[in-house]
């Protein structure tokens, strides 16, 4: 049947990558005294020394007095010792690793990136098996199935991330509960990641002169990363935001690939190709961030990656003219030698997920301050992500993409409140100070990652050109290039970063009887003619489609002479 054309081919292979350190030691959340991004981490203390240039007086905008042949000064900085403890910051000499006492009085803890000592090298195993059939000389039909997994994926995890912390089961240190509260001045027994006022400036309040009471006599704190985020971490005088890259991750691909070939014959050549797939994992990118919500979570926080593309299908073709005319001619010169080729890709777009940094997500963990995850907002009750979308692709300020109000906030409220019962039940309720209903938590049990899909992306490209012999070394060659032939936009995913707490406030004022503010906390009718704000808001510019991918139409020709 085959005529012994029939060529099967099957592969497995388990390829290691060589672990690029360096990438991953670039903590977003740099020390105070070095920068973030690339490189930030090892570019601080203790890790090197800190060589200041000398000044001519004191303050905190000084004027350098070294000179060029000297510009850091002719004595140099003690080397690092490498023990955080023994280090200060030039600037004032305040501890870079201050204690709970100091991390009440304002210090800054010290951030940390580090590559987890006990990884093991990243690894996929790939399996491939196709079938390619040849049924006629110039016809080639492949049909193939790809499958990788991945292991020991990079994932920057925090190891320093905040506890809960209760009445009954009170913090002071790495033990899950502190063993001496009562001999621990700095012990905490509630959680809390806003600072909370009773007042206003209308009402006689300064700045935390009307901080809200804990039952227990205490005034809210109000640390560096938020509320008492820095006292309630195991190792106190490191941030929550330190992280440890670690070898966690896992991956998934599936991938059914057709591929039709025909080769050239009678000046055509033409390929099709399709592709259907499905990828998954917990970490997409070689990124400073976590993609999920919860970082100590990962399985929470598994589903389809960042670049997952369901169907993509490639048409190209090349088709020469033939001759009219005798190529020494005059007429030949002209009229042979034309030439047409195309390139026309469609593809299923994107997935991404609805994120929120403002605190409207993981405020007892990260308060307004979370550099190290994309804190996912969840969708609202009776919304699903077919029912979140409008159905608009989000171009038109009027129509966006996503519907405002299937988007809540994991709200987290004290026992006494009125509707303590229909919050996260897996919370304990008693951690939440009485008058604090501000509080959030990180989606429950994780989910909801890149739930969403960004519109169809289309685009065909075609190529007119000519080549002209004239002389048996010397060829003359036009070509008449078209990039994005229908002038099709391509969008990108709409505006996933929303800011339910619009003003990044920290010192949200309670509401009686335990403070004057008569806002509600919670937005309401977010979709309807009357949005009502509180002190979260409604999201704002939520599915709105400002980016294309790719270009609008463009047209290039070009004349080249070959010799």
């Amino acid at each position: 049947m085959f005529n012994s054309k029939v060529v099967v081919r099957a592969g497995w292979g388990m390829y290691y990558d060589r672990g690029e350190l360096y990438s991953y030691l670039s903590l977003p959340d740099a020390q105070s005294i070095a920068p973030g991004g690339p490189f930030g981490i090892n570019q601080q203390l203790p890790f090197v020394g800190a060589q200041f240039c000398p000044t001519a007086f004191p303050g905190s905008f000084q004027t350098c007095s070294s000179t060029l042949s000297n510009p850091w000064g002719t004595t140099l900085a003690a080397p690092p010792s490498g023990n955080p403890n023994t280090v200060t910051i030039p600037v004032g000499g305040v501890a870079a690793m201050p204690n709970a006492a100091g991390l009440e009085n304002g210090d800054i803890p010290f951030y940390l990136g580090a590559y987890a000592r006990n990884n093991k090298l990243p690894y996929t195993m790939n399996t491939s098996f196709d079938i390619q059939w040849q049924p006629r000389n110039d016809l080639v039909i492949d049909i193939g199935a790809v499958n990788a997994l991945g292991r020991h994926e990079i994932i920057p995890i925090p190891f320093n991330q905040a506890r809960i912390a209760t009445p009954t089961t009170p913090l002071c240190g790495p033990a899950a509960v502190c063993a001496n509260p009562s001999g621990s001045p700095h012990a905490q027994f509630y959680t809390y990641g806003y600072t909370v006022q009773t007042g206003t400036a209308a009402n006689g309040c300064g700045f935390l002169t009307c901080t809200l009471n804990l039952p227990n006599g205490q005034p809210m704190q109000f640390n560096t990363d938020g509320g008492n985020v820095d006292e309630r971490v195991p190792y106190i005088g490191y941030s929550g935001a330190s992280e440890q890259y670690t070898a966690a991750g896992i991956s998934a691909y599936n991938a059914l690939q057709v591929h039709v070939q025909k080769r050239i014959s009678h000046g055509l050549q033409a390929g099709f190709s399709y592709t259907f797939s499905r990828s998954f994992d917990e970490q997409s990118a070689l990124g400073l961030y976590y993609n999920g919500s919860n970082p100590l979570d990962l399985r929470g926080g598994y589903g389809r990656s960042d670049f997952d593309r369901t169907h993509v299908f490639n048409i190209e073709f090349h088709y020469e003219l033939p001759n009219f005319a005798a190529a020494s001619s005059v007429v030949g010169k002209f009229v042979d030698g034309w030439s047409m080729q195309g390139l026309v890709t469609l593809q299923s777009g994107q997935p991404y997920s609805v994120i929120d940094y403002s605190g409207a997500v993981g405020s007892i963990y990260y308060s307004l301050n979370d550099g190290i995850t994309n804190p996912i907002a969840p969708l609202a009750p009776g919304c699903t992500p077919q029912n979140a979308m409008t159905g608009a692709i989000g171009n038109n300020f009027n129509f966006p993409a996503l519907k405002a109000s299937c988007f809540t906030l994991p709200q987290l409220l004290s026992c006494n409140a009125p509707n303590a019962a229909q919050v996260d039940g897996s919370f304990p309720c008693s951690a939440i100070p009485p008058g604090d209903t501000f509080e959030t938590n990180f989606l429950a049990g994780g989910g909801q990652r890149n739930i969403f899909r960004q519109s169809w992306q289309k685009r065909a490209d075609l190529s007119i050109g000519k080549a002209t012999q004239i002389t048996e070394r010397v060829t003359l060659k036009y070509s008449f290039d078209v990039f994005n032939l229908t002038n099709h936009p391509s969008f990108d995913i709409p505006i996933d970063n929303i800011s339910q707490n619009l003003a990044f406030s920290p010192f949200p004022v309670a509401q009686p009887p335990y403070g004057s503010s008569t806002t509600p906390t919670l937005a309401s009718g977010c979709n309807g003619p009357s949005p009502q704000n509180g002190f979260y808001y409604c999201p704002t510019g939520l599915g709105q489609t400002v980016k294309t991918i790719g270009s609008s139409r463009q047209i290039q020709m070009s004349l080249s002479l070959q010799f």
